[in-house]
């Protein structure tokens, strides 16, 4: 775990020294494969050289079904670098592939007082486009986790 937390500062780090100057947040709403309904929120950070690329982060929420036995709850937190393509300037699509790292965590409480968690590190995979060429940019993400939350998370959202 302290592996990822220092891959995830030595990412800002140099995200940080290649920030455009316009950072976009918005909220999600996501479906994965094996936990369900999610809800989260992500950040966009366009960078300045190569100006194709952008840093992603996101997190989510995810409400899976319960056994009537355990109370269950799970987040994924996500860091991804996305490689925009270059499309005609009419075009209002904004495609984007790319790949980067998540942390899963899941906990079970039991009826009896049991508790049970894990946390896990994966690498994802991932593809998407943002619409429009406004201050409101609407977008859909297909993501592949491998390892970590080991699921396909389809992901819809706004951004600001």
């Amino acid at each position: 775990m302290k592996r990822a937390a220092l891959i995830f500062v030595a990412l800002g780090l140099f995200g940080a020294s290649q920030l455009d100057a316009q950072a976009r947040v918005g909220g999600q709403l996501s479906f994965g494969s094996s936990q369900d309904l999610g809800v989260g929120a992500r950040l966009h950070v366009g960078l300045r050289s190569p100006e194709r690329l952008a840093i992603i982060g996101t997190f989510d929420w995810f409400f899976p079904d319960e056994p009537p036995s355990e109370d269950r709850s799970y987040w994924e937190l996500n860091g991804n670098l996305a490689y925009f393509f270059k499309v005609e300037a009419s075009s209002s699509l904004a495609p984007y592939a790319g790949g980067g790292l998540n942390i899963a965590h899941k906990s079970k409480e039991f009826d009896d007082g049991r508790s049970a968690s894990d946390t896990d590190l994966g690498l994802n995979l991932l593809g998407g486009t943002l619409f429009g060429r406004g201050k409101v940019n609407p977008f859909v993400e297909l993501r592949v986790e491998l390892a970590g939350g080991e699921q396909f998370v389809l992901t819809g959202g706004v951004l600001f």
